[in-house]
């Protein structure tokens, strides 16, 4: 027996009481869980959106850097260039080996840097690297659409294409 403001009250008095309070709290409780589950669920989701707004900036700055790594390389295929030239002109063979020596150190580099030259005779045209000069006209049919000549070296790194190839380019000659 238990006392209540001086009263003897039974125990049986409190237990509706008691349940009620019970309920009330497993109510509260239940609450408590949905609303854990459901900033569980946010957090989650803000990890995943953060840790995808990071890979994209490292993409961005990987491309970047591509980018201006491309910009350098791309001013110096120039001087690849006039490497190829000078060596054609001059008759001295010693001066000519000596460029020709020069010119495979510089093309050692561009292939170290993740350069690939572009544009090869005999392979199929791709208006994405290639520039057409000129058109040679053909019978042969397997030969249409191809590279025929290579005018200047094309050169990309990776899907970054640097400058395209000039070339000349067989077309099958209508009758």
């Amino acid at each position: 027996m238990l006392k209540k403001g001086g009263d003897m009250t039974k125990r049986e008095d409190l237990t509706p009481y008691l349940i009620e309070v019970i309920k009330d709290k497993e109510r509260r409780i239940k609450e408590l869980k949905e609303e854990i589950r459901a900033l569980s669920f946010l957090i989650k989701k803000e990890r995943r959106d953060f840790q995808y707004f990071q890979r994209k900036i490292e993409r961005e700055e990987e491309k970047r850097k591509l980018t201006q790594r491309g910009e350098i390389i791309s001013s110096l295929l120039n001087i690849l260039d006039s490497f190829e030239g000078a060596k054609m002109n001059f008759k001295d063979e010693k001066l000519r080996k000596g460029l020709e020596l020069i010119e495979k150190q510089f093309i050692d580099f561009l292939r170290n840097e993740g350069v690939e030259e572009i544009g090869k005779t005999g392979e199929p045209f791709n208006p994405n690297l290639h520039q057409v000069v000129s058109i040679d006209l053909t019978n042969d049919e397997e030969k249409d659409g191809k590279i025929s000549v290579v005018l200047r070296k094309g050169y990309k790194i990776g899907d970054l294409l640097l400058r395209p190839a000039y070339v000349k380019v067989y077309k099958k000659e209508v009758n």
